[in-house]
């Protein structure tokens, strides 16, 4: 697919609160997303899993081999249930990763970087930004963070995808800072 007739299809999808297909270059599989924004290099979406929306999601634009959308049940079924009511642009600033790295240290979030061309998934904060990346300070499976000395650097060309607010980064966030509580 050629740029332009991708980023009008998630316009589209933006536009009318539509799902899409997305497929990837590294990956066999599609995603579904609702499209909350998109430029020429990247856009960003929340991510649909069985009629819930799993957190915001952003990729690069070189990556989306194609996009359609979903015209079907599914479509209609979360309409129905409001998910669609829950579509809202969070008001990063997608034009370059910097920028995007940027809004998400000082909004303050946890996100998960992954790196699927070589099957890499890191999760945790964002310490300092700069233009070519970031220092990343992580968690391991067992929620303790590395300590402060050993932060690390992720270079811009090794992320495929950030993803921030998602069920699983949530619960790691509220137990890590001590909110989970019995019936969270």
């Amino acid at each position: 697919m050629k740029k332009q007739e991708k980023i009008d299809i998630l316009q589209r999808g933006i536009d009318e609160k539509q799902m899409c297909r997305c497929y990837f270059s590294y990956d066999d599989n599609y995603c579904y997303y609702y499209p909350n924004r998109v430029n020429d290099r990247f856009f960003l979406g929340q991510e649909e899993d069985d009629f819930l929306l799993d957190g915001y999601c952003i990729r690069k634009l070189s990556q989306l081999k194609k996009v359609e959308l979903r015209e079907d049940k599914c479509g209609e079924i979360n309409r129905l249930l409001g998910v669609t009511d829950q579509i809202a642009d969070p008001g990063i600033d997608i034009s370059s990763w910097q920028s995007i790295f940027q809004d998400l240290m000082e909004r303050g979030y946890y996100i998960i970087l992954e790196d699927e061309n070589n099957g890499q998934l890191e999760i945790g904060r964002i310490t300092k930004v700069l233009k070519d990346r970031i220092y990343f300070l992580s968690f391991d499976a067992d929620g303790v963070w590395a300590e402060a000395n050993e932060e690390f650097i992720i270079r811009y060309g090794q992320i495929t995808t950030v993803r921030w607010e998602t069920r699983y980064v949530e619960r790691w966030r509220q137990y890590l800072e001590g909110e989970l509580t019995v019936g969270n």
